[in-house]
C-alpha cells in the first residue's frame, strides 16, 4: 500500500470519528432539551420554517460526511 493511499486512510478515519462525535453531540443535546422542556431565547426567534431547514441542511451534511469519509477508508 503507498503512502498516499495511508494517509486516504487515515484522513477518512479521523473525519468519521468527529462525524459520529457531531452526531452523538447533537442527539444528546436534543435528548436534553426534550428533557429540561425549555426553549432557548435563539429558538424562539426563529420561524418554524428556518428550523425547518437548518435541520435538514445539517443532516445532509452528516450524512455527506458519514458516506465521504467511508468512501475515503474503504475505497483507497
Amino acid at each position: 500500500m503507498d503512502l498516499a493511499a495511508i494517509i486516504a486512510k487515515i484522513t477518512g478515519a479521523v473525519l468519521l470519528i468527529l462525524t459520529l462525535r457531531s452526531i452523538y453531540r447533537h442527539f444528546a443535546r436534543k435528548r436534553g432539551a426534550s428533557k429540561a422542556r425549555s426553549v432557548s431565547e435563539a429558538e424562539a426567534k426563529s420561524s418554524v420554517s428556518e428550523m425547518i431547514l437548518n435541520n435538514l441542511l445539517l443532516y445532509l451534511w452528516l450524512i455527506f460526511m458519514l458516506v465521504f469519509s467511508s468512501g475515503m477508508i474503504l475505497n483507497n
